[in-house]
């Protein structure tokens, strides 16, 4: 199963809620693109001191190939 960006896009707006965004904040950053909105959710996550996994497809390709 893929994840489309749109499907992101709504996943990180719920982690926003979760984290304590307000939904007009969350609503102002609709036009924000994904790779911002990622970030976003990053950083609220490291401020609150939870571990954050990440995933890089770039790093997934490469491994792929060796």
């Amino acid at each position: 199963m893929s994840i489309n960006s749109e499907q992101r896009k709504q996943f990180l707006h719920k982690e926003l809620k979760r984290l304590g965004y307000k939904q007009n904040e969350i609503e102002s950053l609709a036009t924000k693109p994904l790779y911002e909105l990622e970030m976003l959710v990053i950083t609220a996550k490291c401020e609150r001191g939870n571990d954050i996994e990440t995933y890089n497809a770039r790093m997934a390709i490469e491994e792929e190939a060796e």
